[in-house]
This record gives C-alpha cells, sequence and structure tokens, in this order.
C-alpha cells in the first residue's frame, strides 16, 4: 500500500492550524526573484509613461504648445542631465569648495609708550641792544663777518717739460743736400726690403768725362755701404742704366759715354 507524502515533501504550504514548520527558501533566491518583479514593474511603467508622453495625457505647463506636447518631458529630462552635468565639471576642475573659516580674534596691539613733548630748544641769549638817546632802540647790528678763509697754498713750480727729440733727418735728404752731390743727383730711391739703392743723376753727371764718372760713382757706392745698401744703381732722367756696381767684388762700372 502507498504511503501519502506529506506537504513538506511536495513542496506545498502546510495547511493554516498545522503545527508543521514552515519550509524554507533561500533568502537570496527570494531577492533575486524580488529584483526581477521590480524591473518587470519598472519596464512596464516606462512603457506606460512613454505611451502616455506619446499621447499627450501627462500634465504640461499652460504656456507649452499642445502640438508639441510629446516634447516637453524628454527635454526637460536632457536640460536637467546636462545642468547635472555642468556642476559636476565645475566641481571637478575647481575642488570642493573650501567652507569659510572664521576670523580669528584681534589680539590688542601694544601702543608705543607716549613720551612727554619736549620743549623746543631756547633761542642762544643775545644782548639786548643798547638803548639809545632818549630811551631808544637802536637799530640790530649786523652779525660780525667770519674771517676770510686761507687761501690754498700755491702748488709747488713743476719743472717744464723736457723738449722732443728732434727729428732725425733722412740721411738721402741730407745726402742730396750737400753741395758737390746736388749739381749730380737729381734724386734718390731706396728699397730697405732688398738693399737697394738707386740714384738718379742730372746731365751734368753725364758731361764729365769717363774717369770722373767713375770716381763719383765708387764714392757713392761707398757712402751707400755705410748706411747699409749693398746694391746701387745710377741711372739718368730717361731710367736708362749709367752704371752698376760689379758682380765680383766691389766697385761700379759706368756703362755711359761722354755727352
Amino acid at each position: 500500500m502507498a504511503r501519502e507524502s506529506s506537504p513538506e515533501r511536495q513542496g506545498q504550504d502546510p495547511p493554516p492550524g498545522s503545527s508543521l514548520p514552515a519550509p524554507y527558501r533561500n533568502p537570496w533566491r527570494v531577492l533575486g526573484d524580488d529584483l526581477r518583479a521590480v524591473a518587470a514593474d519598472l519596464r512596464l511603467r516606462l512603457r506606460e509613461l512613454w505611451r502616455r508622453n506619446g499621447e499627450g495625457s501627462l500634465a504640461l505647463p499652460p504656456w507649452w504648445p499642445s502640438d508639441r506636447a510629446p516634447l516637453f518631458w524628454p527635454l526637460l529630462l536632457a536640460a536637467a542631465l546636462a545642468l547635472l552635468a555642468a556642476v559636476g565639471v565645475a566641481v571637478a576642475r575647481h575642488g570642493p569648495v573650501a567652507s569659510p573659516s572664521l576670523p580669528l580674534p584681534e589680539q590688542p596691539q601694544e601702543r608705543p609708550q607716549e613720551r612727554p613733548p619736549q620743549p623746543p630748544p631756547a633761542a642762544e641769549d643775545s644782548p639786548p641792544p643798547a638803548p639809545g638817546p632818549a630811551g631808544a632802540l637802536l637799530p640790530e647790528q649786523p652779525p660780525p663777518e667770519s674771517p676770510p678763509e686761507p687761501e690754498p697754498e700755491l702748488m709747488a713750480p713743476t719743472a717744464p717739460p723736457a723738449p722732443l727729440p728732434l727729428a732725425q733727418a733722412d740721411p738721402l735728404q741730407e745726402f742730396l743736400a750737400q753741395p758737390e752731390v746736388e749739381p749730380l743727383l737729381e734724386g734718390a730711391q731706396a728699397d730697405p726690403a732688398l738693399s737697394s739703392l738707386r740714384l738718379r743723376v742730372r746731365a751734368a753727371f753725364l758731361s764729365q768725362p769717363l774717369a770722373q764718372q767713375q770716381r763719383w760713382a765708387e764714392q757713392w757706392q761707398q757712402w751707400a755701404l755705410e748706411l747699409g745698401y749693398e746694391h746701387l744703381e745710377l741711372r739718368d732722367a730717361n731710367g736708362q742704366l749709367v752704371a752698376r756696381e760689379v758682380l765680383v767684388g766691389t766697385g761700379m762700372i759706368v756703362l755711359s759715354s761722354r755727352a
């Protein structure tokens, strides 16, 4: 004979007035069922609001046009979200607003010690003016002049500046200015870099005998060596060579003939 199953085993609640305990239900499972029920209810209510907003049956302000009734609540919701986002950005950028701190109590400032007023310095006692005749006062006399300041001592005379050394005369010009040389030579051109000297002779030199020209040329060569010129040339006014030094030894070779 089959045994009857009890209500606990069949998963059913015991009948009222039964002394049997209530069946155990997992609270987390119950919570999940409740959350699913709440989500389903929210979906139904949102669908209802969307339908009523499309029909224009939701409450509207009197100034809103009736033909644009479905746009009022979506625009209001978007404006609220934008305002919240702007407030959040402003708070994140500037940081939390600091609460105003209470002012600190003012500390009493020390007053500087007041000094007693000092009397003005008394003027120097000056002798009263001497009474004039018949008790009249004489005019005030001008103060005595201060003694003249001593003149500063004169500076000791300085020694006169030493005379500047005279410029050394050009030896070539001195040579050309000699009385016996001036009629024979017209000018001189020196080249210190090559240790060379070139003399330009006049026509008077060319008109002399060849022996006399030879003596003058050798004499001028000796003078050029004393001045440090190793090479000597004699040329006429046209630049033609008249005499030159010998290639071997010392001496001059006169190339011109008697005019």
